[in-house]
């Protein structure tokens, strides 16, 4: 056991963070909130005498919010173990009362957490976005009409069958449905309102190409979102979208084996990198997709010796894909709209003019002088 002090503003913990001790505070406050879209919303406050991390003697081994002194706090840091085992030697009616106790607080915490975020103000929660993109899903795949690759189904029809049976915001919606046509995943059909036909041209179908990528991501959302330690791979970063792209990119007309790997001549990953994307393709270079989750390896060839990287095609495409998606969700609750016909921001960026220093981290290019990579953020030291 060891105490800690920590000052107003520090954080304790974050959401998603394992429980490795269970915290009694002995002075000062916490207050617990959960952080969304680059701001905090406040939940409820603990204080002298009240312990964080008690969900461990129902089997949480995960925070489910994150945790701000709001004030210098001191608290006496105890080992899970160390905790579990004091636990157990108790009293056995004593052990039936703290964990009826923690049920119903991990009850009530799930209650205030759901209304906190039914209060967020931000365009698409990230509570809410598999159930957006969920919703788009179903309800063209109820009432579409299938077309060879394509789903079609009436504009007017697919807001109120989605409103109706789902109760999804139609701004939200439609604002989801934008993101897709912007992706290319979809498309508007224009047309004049019989009833009006001096009227501008309104929307009167929705054609969507790809079922399975919408299908796909809902459920790659879901299951990261809610599966605790595992936020990380639907936080997005430009830099590892754009290291994800160029592999892709290297990768095709090559063949697959029987796994679905693709093997792709690492000489010419390194030239497409540093001639098409102005980057080093360095082993930090693989260690970012490690980090999210996504592994490839390298392989020397017998016989002639040449080195491959090996990696899983289809998987690769499919977090491709669905980081494009997130990364527009992204823009979409920072400007509070989607704009279809805005080009996708292209993961592609050619060496800078005049720059004369590289980061040593990701290898973006940067200028003389600057303090910081604007990529990811290393700080920098200016070349001699």
């Amino acid at each position: 056991m060891s105490m800690k002090t920590v000052k107003k503003g520090e954080v304790v913990y974050t959401e998603g963070d394992k429980i490795q001790n269970v915290l009694l505070i002995q002075t000062g406050a916490v207050n617990l909130c959960l952080a969304r879209n680059k701001k905090n919303i406040d939940m409820f406050q603990v204080g002298a005498s009240q312990i964080l991390g008690e969900q461990v003697l129902i089997g949480q081994n995960t925070h489910v919010t994150t945790a701000i002194a709001t004030t210098e706090t001191k608290y006496l840091e105890i080992p899970v173990d160390a905790f579990k085992a004091q636990f157990e030697s108790s009293p056995q009616m004593f052990k039936i009362i703290m964990k009826s106790l923690t049920e119903r607080l991990k009850t009530a915490t799930a209650d205030v957490k759901s209304s906190r975020m039914e209060k967020d103000g931000t365009p698409c929660p990230e509570d809410q976005i598999a159930r957006v993109f969920g919703t788009i899903f179903h309800a063209a795949n109820h009432k579409g009409e299938k077309r060879n690759e394509r789903v079609v189904i009436d504009w007017g029809l697919f807001r109120q069958y989605s409103q109706r049976v789902f109760g999804e915001s139609l701004k939200r919606l439609e604002q989801a449905v934008n993101i897709l046509v912007k992706l290319k995943l979809a498309m508007y059909e224009m047309g004049k309102d019989p009833d009006d036909l001096e009227g501008p041209e309104l929307i009167q179908k929705l054609h969507i190409f790809d079922m399975t990528a919408i299908e796909n991501f809902f459920e790659f959302y879901q299951y990261y979102y809610f599966k605790g330690g595992k936020s990380e791979v639907i936080k997005i970063e430009d830099t590892v979208v754009t290291i994800l792209g160029g592999l892709l990119s290297c990768a095709e007309g090559q063949p697959l084996d029987r796994f679905g790997v693709v093997s792709v001549p690492f000489p010419k990953i390194v030239d497409y990198f540093k001639n098409e994307l102005g980057m080093n393709f360095t082993p930090d270079t693989l260690t970012r997709l490690e980090n999210k989750g996504l592994f490839a390896k390298r392989k020397t060839m017998s016989g002639n010796n040449e080195v491959q990287l090996q990696f899983e095609l289809k998987e690769f495409t499919g977090f491709h894909k669905n980081w494009r998606v997130l990364r527009e969700v992204d823009k979409w609750n920072e400007k509070g709209f989607v704009d279809p016909q805005e080009p996708e921001k292209k993961p592609v960026k050619k060496a800078a003019a005049g720059s004369s220093i590289k980061c040593p981290s990701c290898s973006a290019d940067a200028q003389e002088g600057q303090k910081f990579c604007g990529e990811c953020g290393h700080k920098l030291v200016a070349a001699a």
